[in-house]
């Protein structure tokens, strides 16, 4: 008679059922990172292309720089706004370097005046069409309204911190007009008009520099 225990013996059903289950979750993950892959595939190229060509490309130039299909676009997002705040905000990921203020508080008053004026510009004239398109589009969207506001509630506190020793002793009221004077003169909207009116990049710098150094007194 043969022992029972060397039998071979089924899995457990509940084992089978288990492995299943992970398989199908496994699977489920898989075409989440894949979706999640196309979905940042197609906000970096949409990015690029609006940066490269300061204009917002259309759905199939889109698919085809990110490598996806036209339909693909429209299963990722539920619809072009939805891709378009995405790409606002990735921008500020991809270039979050340049909305700092490097050296802050840091060197002479000159060094300190010409190193904001090159942040700035340098700034704006790579993101100069995203920055068109998020104010274009703020009065629509109330979360580009409120990207807007957090950049220049930004810049007011560098230009606050960059020039401490400037504004020390100045009353209140004095230091938060030159301070939002500084915000204005060097703000996206400045040298947006500069461009316009035909200003090349060093003119407006030199512009820049003459006017906060005028503010500060």
């Amino acid at each position: 008679m043969s022992d029972p225990s060397s039998e071979p013996t089924d899995p457990s059903p509940g084992r089978g059922a288990a492995v299943g289950r992970g398989e199908a979750a496994d699977r489920v993950d898989g075409r989440r990172q894949r979706r999640e892959r196309g979905r940042i595939a197609v906000i970096d190229a949409m990015v690029d292309l609006i940066v490269a060509d300061g204009g917002l490309p259309d759905v199939a130039t889109v698919a085809e720089r990110a490598g996806v299909s036209v339909s693909s676009v429209y299963r990722y997002f539920d619809n072009l706004d939805t891709l378009r705040l995405d790409t606002i905000s990735r921008t500020r990921e991809r270039y979050a370097d340049l909305f700092i203020l490097p050296g802050i508080g840091q060197g002479d008053r000159h060094e300190r005046v010409t190193g904001l004026v090159r942040t700035r510009a340098r700034l704006y004239a790579t993101i100069a069409p995203v920055a068109r398109l998020v104010r274009a589009r703020s009065g629509e969207h109330r979360e580009l309204a409120d990207v807007l506001n957090v950049v220049r509630q930004e810049q007011v506190a560098q230009v606050q911190a960059h020039f401490a020793h400037e504004l020390d002793g100045i009353d209140r009221i004095d230091v938060d007009d030159v301070v939002t004077s500084i915000v204005v003169a060097t703000s996206f909207e400045a040298w947006d008009l500069y461009v316009a009116l035909g200003r090349e990049p060093l003119q407006i710098r030199r512009a820049w520099t003459a006017a906060v150094d005028r503010l500060l007194g």
